[in-house]
């Protein structure tokens, strides 16, 4: 963190105004470097002698002047050159204690650890361990495959283990379909609202993205058909269960819809299902996997259903581009770790990865009724048995502004602009995501914490000078 201190005692008008100022004059001469951390509130109030809500003002004004970049959670931050990419997440070595993370959509361990436990030791006794030593071919082992192949199938999509490509986890599932799919230049579409790792990903590789407006189903068909004639892109990135950051479901209509104009214009859609096991019925509302099975690749993994370190994940594949998406695997990786990928095959054929699904789905549900309990200001847009959810703030808050009040409370939530991929002014919204806290008692004092910052404090930074 910088020892930074601005000299705004010449500077006229409100204090918090002289100190954002002081913050962009400091970035222009080099004193204040492409992400480097501001002080914190309280460092920086007792240092210039002002109240901690005037330094949240200013660094909220910062904000809006698009001078830093709040990384809830680790503090604020000088925001990223347009040639370097924008990273909002990130996992410390070490984790703050007294911390209550509500910013990352991960989810609680239960009886993961003595699960996993149990399953080495079973696996240590297995005949043909020497196999999982060995280089394998890139699209996965064969019986691996077919675990997948029947996990897709849970979830609605085709069955069929030749069109399997085992990944590492969705986001490397997600980087194999775009190698596969763009080259520099071309435009991506996907929700206005979105992922923030399709944004990192499509910078990486030199590929423009295109928000598109979205209702309560999600992503409107009328404007991706105007996007697709207007832009000349052939490829759509889009989450239609459960979506991040908005929880919104496509229903059967609009996943119909959807694919008849894909089919229409020769679109590939690249469909991110990691939610998708949080429906009571999974597989309830088809994929496009199922709907236009030659034109998606359909993606999936073990990150929120079952654990984040196992590292797998799988993509289902168009047939004629199974080959290159395999040819991807082998240049970025040469082959995902077949010991990872044998623990969850043995999890997908004996049940277990049913067994953690269904406890999410509970273990969400409770924790979403403690979030109701105290969340009562504002529009809340939410599913059912998910661990996040989305909050328009009533006003006169800004989302920057409550997530820097959030913090000062050490509470960490994710505001709208980090998922924000459209063209205009991104909704006063925080994404809230409540399966990290490793207990219950932890979800409950932080919805506390926010419930009383909405009703208690709504107008307080309007009398900070």
């Amino acid at each position: 963190m910088t020892q930074w201190k601005p000299q705004i005692d010449h500077r006229k008008g409100p204090r918090y105004l002289a100190i954002a100022d002081a913050i962009g004059e400091a970035i222009r001469e080099g004193a204040l470097k492409t992400e480097e951390r501001l002080p914190t509130h309280r460092d920086l109030a007792y240092e210039l002698g002002v109240t901690v809500g005037t330094v949240s003002r200013a660094y909220a004004e910062a904000v809006r002047r698009d001078y830093v970049v709040g990384e809830v959670g680790r503090g604020t931050y000088v925001k990223p050159s347009i040639d370097e990419p924008d990273m909002p997440f990130h996992i410390p070595d070490n984790l703050d204690p007294n911390l209550i993370d509500f910013s990352m959509n991960i989810h609680t361990e239960g009886e993961g650890v003595e699960i996993l436990r149990r399953a080495l030791m079973v696996l240590a006794q297995a005949p043909g361990l020497g196999a999982l030593m060995r280089y394998q071919a890139e699209q996965g082992m064969e019986h691996h495959r077919v675990s997948m192949a029947k996990w897709a199938q849970m979830h609605g999509a085709p069955y069929d283990p030749d069109r399997i490509i085992v990944s590492c986890g969705v986001q490397h599932a997600m980087t194999l379909a775009l190698m596969s799919l763009v080259k520099a230049g071309d435009t991506l579409l996907c929700e206005e609202y979105s992922y923030p790792g399709i944004k990192t990903l499509s910078t990486q590789l030199g590929v423009k993205m295109q928000g598109l407006p979205m209702d309560e189903y999600g992503l409107i068909p009328e404007r991706l058909e105007e996007a697709v004639i207007n832009s000349g892109a052939r490829v759509l990135y889009c989450m239609p269960n459960y979506q991040n950051p908005t929880s919104a479901t496509m229903d059967l209509q609009r996943r119909r819809d959807i694919a008849a104009i894909a089919q229409r214009h020769g679109l590939w859609i690249v469909e991110d299902d990691i939610y998708g096991f949080l429906h009571e019925e999974p597989g309830k509302f088809p994929p496009f996997a199922s709907l236009l099975p030659e034109q998606t690749f359909y993606l999936n993994g073990a990150s929120k259903s079952v654990s984040p370190g196992l590292r797998v994940g799988y993509v289902l594949a168009p047939k004629k581009k199974v080959p290159t998406v395999a040819a991807c695997v082998r240049l970025s990786n040469w082959m995902v770790p077949p010991l990872n990928v044998e623990l969850m095959s043995r999890w997908i054929e004996d049940g277990t990865a049913e067994y953690f699904m269904d406890w999410h789905r509970k273990e969400a549900a409770v924790r979403q009724d403690i979030m109701l309990e105290h969340i009562r200001r504002g529009s809340l847009h939410r599913a059912p048995n998910t661990y996040h959810t989305w909050l328009e703030l009533p006003k006169p808050w800004t989302a920057e502004m409550f997530c820097l009040r959030a913090r000062e409370r050490d509470v960490s939530i994710m505001p709208a602009h980090v998922f924000y991929i459209g063209k205009g002014t991104p909704l006063n919204a925080v994404r809230i995501c409540f399966g990290a806290p490793p207990t219950r008692e932890m979800v409950e004092d932080g919805m506390s914490s926010l419930a009383q910052l909405l009703s208690e404090e709504i107008h307080a930074f309007h009398n900070v000078m």
